[in-house]
């Protein structure tokens, strides 16, 4: 499903991720549509493991804030981009940029 959405899905860029975005048309029992899933993707060739897991936490920070505003029904997959490693950046910056990026792919409510 996420190989489907790195090649059929939208997506858009800012300055700290990639945002991939495809309709998820799979449905619970009772035919409502089901919870947008998430994938993280962290290029190995950007940091060693730790700086790695700070950028995953920090993405699916910004994620859980986005989380109540999100559409269901989506597969969404967030790549983190060189930019994000830098020491000073925090959850709230990255929180900002995915939110415009959402609403620009019209998966925000």
């Amino acid at each position: 499903m996420f190989l489907q959405a790195y090649r059929k899905g939208k997506s858009g860029v800012n300055k700290y991720t990639a945002v991939y975005v495809l309709k998820n048309y799979r449905t619970n029992k009772d035919g409502s549509p089901v919870h947008t899933k998430l994938g993280i993707a962290v290029n190995a060739k950007l940091g060693k493991a730790c700086k790695r897991s700070r950028v995953k936490r920090i993405v699916r920070e910004a994620y859980r804030a986005n989380l109540d505003r999100l559409k269901d029904g989506y597969i969404v997959i967030i790549a983190a981009r060189a930019a994000i490693f830098s020491k000073n950046v925090k959850s709230t910056d990255v929180e900002k940029q995915l939110a415009v990026t959402l609403s620009k792919l019209e998966v925000l409510k």
